[in-house]
């Protein structure tokens, strides 16, 4: 390696997560160098960008967990629930090096974008370690519990 390169540099990760949980990975792959693709719903952006308006929340003219949670990321907003969107979405898929979501697997399903609808446009993509088949996989949760125990936040 040359002297300033990073162990990840010239990879790219879509950071298709919401919270903290899957989020956390690639945040963390970005510290090492890897190019971070954030994907966020128009208009309201990731849930986590609201948590300052929690009650209880400490009052800050900064919203240090997003800040933390964000850092390194490139942000796009794009609507996967329209056809456009996932077309967008795909062709972002089919640069990347990594897909990172904690999204159910029903919402997966829904939205096509689970392993085997988005494998065809992949560049040779492992198949996941952990499948969405799994006990808990119907069971109603948060997007935090559901990408540990799903095998999501595995990148």
């Amino acid at each position: 390696m040359s002297t300033g390169s990073r162990v990840l540099d010239g990879i790219k990760v879509l950071d298709v997560g919401t919270w903290v949980a899957s989020p956390a990975a690639p945040t963390i792959m970005s510290d090492f160098g890897a190019e971070v693709i954030k994907i966020e719903p128009p208009r309201t952006g990731d849930p986590y960008r609201q948590l300052p308006a929690v009650p209880g929340m400490p009052l800050s003219e900064h919203n240090y967990s997003w800040l933390l949670d964000s850092r390194n990321k490139k942000s796009l907003a794009l609507d996967v629930t329209r056809p456009e969107g996932r077309d967008v979405l795909q062709a972002l898929v089919a640069r990347a090096d990594v897909f990172v979501t904690n999204f159910p697997p029903a919402l997966l399903a829904r939205l096509g974008l689970t392993y085997e609808d988005l494998s065809p446009v992949t560049r040779g993509w492992s198949t996941p370690r952990s499948r969405p088949t799994a006990r808990w996989a119907t069971r109603p949760t948060s997007p935090a519990s559901t990408s540990t125990p799903g095998g999501r936040a595995r990148a």
